[in-house]
């Protein structure tokens, strides 16, 4: 691989790695361990204790000093910490993308979307902070990082030769069912946001109640949800099927089975939350699995449209 390629995975990789800390910032309730935004506690470095807090600092924000928790404020820091690093990976993968604007533009101007994308989440992180945890900038902050997993899928992919096969069985019907798979996967995500918001209020302030009563009260978005997985369930074995059927191998029956096995483990987990009482290291992987689960039903739409394409260019 070229330098391009190789700084494109790696920004990808700390990506996932970035949903990962950032879900584990969410359930060990760390979002406002650092209560201000840029800055932590008033300091550009975490104070080691409050005697290096300003207390008029904290007084002009409204800030409490009696919510000061090292712990929570580390694992918050170290999430921005990432976000600044995924923020220089993404100029370095553009700056690297240059000398293919005119060979192949989509690269360029696809990494330059994920600079300004970036650049937009980085914004949106310190609204999170400044909102309080409003549950609706956090789904937008969430989707944010899923478009930007899917952009530099996109402009690696395209940097990469991935072979694929000249002649494919029923390669309409696989684009196109590839395609719903894709959508099916960012609805049940859209649904699983509802169920998270929905919760919110007991993670800040439980009330009393215990966390595994929080599902059932829910109410019909976690139904919608849970039902809605025996769909994509469904495409994705019947997409399995037929690659079995035709005796397709390859990068595609890779992918393919990939997409498979992802959406069994996201049900598992899913199942484990659901009646197993919400435990913490099970939403941390039912978000990292969903954001992995994107990645391939997307990469599988690639192939199977670009070798789709690449079979009309021959006839």
């Amino acid at each position: 691989m070229n330098a391009f390629q190789k700084t494109a995975i790696a920004t990808l990789v700390a990506i996932l790695v970035l949903i990962g800390v950032g879900s584990l910032v969410r359930v060990s309730g760390a979002g406002l361990g650092c209560p201000d935004w840029p800055k932590c506690w008033g300091c550009w470095f975490p104070p080691s204790g409050v005697d290096e807090i300003d207390k008029n600092y904290l007084s002009e924000r409204g800030l409490n000093i009696a919510d000061f928790n090292a712990v929570k404020m580390w694992i918050e820091y170290i999430n921005r910490l990432i976000g600044m690093f995924i923020g220089v990976l993404v100029i370095a993968t553009f700056l690297r993308a240059i000398p293919y604007r005119r060979t192949h533009p989509a690269i360029f101007f696809g990494s330059l979307a994920a600079v300004l994308l970036v650049g937009f989440e980085g914004w949106l992180g310190g609204q999170v902070v400044k909102s309080g945890l409003k549950p609706g900038v956090i789904t937008l902050h969430m989707a944010g990082a899923m478009v930007l997993l899917c952009l530099l899928l996109y402009v690696t992919f395209r940097a990469v030769d991935i072979r694929l096969p000249d002649t494919l069985p029923l390669p309409n019907a696989l684009a196109r069912l590839s395609g719903l798979l894709f959508a099916a996967i960012c609805i049940q995500m859209l649904l699983g946001t509802q169920v998270r918001e929905a919760i919110d209020p007991y993670i800040k302030n439980s009330g009393g109640v215990s966390r595994s009563a929080w599902i059932a009260n829910v109410g019909l978005f976690d139904h919608i949800h849970r039902s809605f997985t025996w769909g994509v369930g469904a495409i994705a074995a019947y997409l399995v099927y037929i690659i079995r059927k035709h005796g397709i191998g390859g990068v595609l029956k890779a992918t393919c089975y990939l997409a498979l096995a992802l959406v069994l483990c996201q049900a598992a987990s899913g199942i484990a939350l659901a009646y197993g009482g919400l435990p913490r290291v099970f939403q941390v992987l039912h978000l990292v699995n969903s954001a992995l689960l994107i990645c391939a039903a997307y990469a599988l739409w690639l192939i199977l449209r670009t070798a789709t394409l690449n079979i009309r260019r021959s006839l």
